[in-house]
């Protein structure tokens, strides 16, 4: 049976490759399973997600970054699109690509089922070290860990 998002959530994807439908069911097949394995209802409020592959400055660190607006109501999630670079289009750089993209995916599943700032029981780490305080964050930890589960079991249609 064919995952359906919830009629309050709706998804729009801008991506150069014609992958849009894909797009939007890997992020649907994401939610439902996000929501189903931490056994969390998704919110009942009118969400709007958008999706875009975009090109970062060469000079840039980071990978995709996840925006929520100020009212809550829109989720904008953006990943650096390699292609957009002209780096080949080989198998690592598309996997690596989907895993990125599943990774933003889940901090907007952890948004859309109320689960934040949770804590794993006896998990130290120095939040004075910006670094050190990004790898332990327990919700990047769970975007790490999910990650490769959803893009090898989700996001082989975008490949």
């Amino acid at each position: 049976m064919k995952n359906k998002l919830p009629k309050n959530i709706s998804v729009s994807v801008a991506c150069l490759p014609p992958a849009e439908r894909e797009v939007k069911e890997l992020f649907t097949n994401c939610l439902i399973d996000y929501s189903k394995r931490f056994n969390l209802p998704i919110t009942d409020k009118k969400i709007h997600i958008g999706i875009c592959a975009v090109e970062y400055d060469a000079e840039a660190s980071n990978q995709g970054i996840t925006s929520f607006s100020e009212d809550n109501q829109r989720i904008l999630i953006q990943v650096r699109d390699p292609f957009l670079s002209n780096w080949e289009p080989n198998k690592y750089m598309i996997d690596h690509f989907v895993s990125i993209l599943c990774h933003e995916i889940v901090h907007a599943c952890q948004f859309l089922c109320g689960r934040k700032d949770f804590k794993i029981k006896g998990l130290t780490y120095d939040n004075k070290d910006t670094f050190e305080a990004y790898c332990f964050e327990p919700m990047e930890m769970e975007a790490r860990m999910l990650e490769y589960f959803y893009a090898e079991n989700y996001g082989k249609k975008i490949v």
